[in-house]
């Protein structure tokens, strides 16, 4: 169970694209800097440095962290795994 700071900062994000939004799209305030490194650290965040700003994407463990389903195309490992069913220990 996510703190309840650490669940607002997601889902601000969220609300605001959550994938590739510039920092001063998102409505996060400066008391809410030790929840955004927590979900930096435990990578429920990630941002790279566009052209003019910093982006901030959440991650598949983002999304699941506040109950939201990542799209579609979020990740090629989770393809691979559908196709492969990899982890339940068959492979068809």
């Amino acid at each position: 169970m996510l703190s309840r700071d650490l669940h607002i900062v997601l889902t601000i994000l969220y609300e605001a694209g959550a994938s590739r939004v510039p920092a001063s799209q998102i409505a996060w305030t400066s008391d809410m800097t030790p929840a955004l490194n927590r979900a930096l650290n435990m990578q429920y965040i990630v941002h790279r440095d566009g052209k003019s700003e910093r982006l901030f994407s959440l991650t598949e463990a983002g999304y699941a962290a506040i109950d939201r389903q990542p799209p579609a195309y979020m990740s090629i490992s989770r393809t691979m795994r559908l196709l492969f069913r990899i982890g339940d220990g068959s492979v068809k």
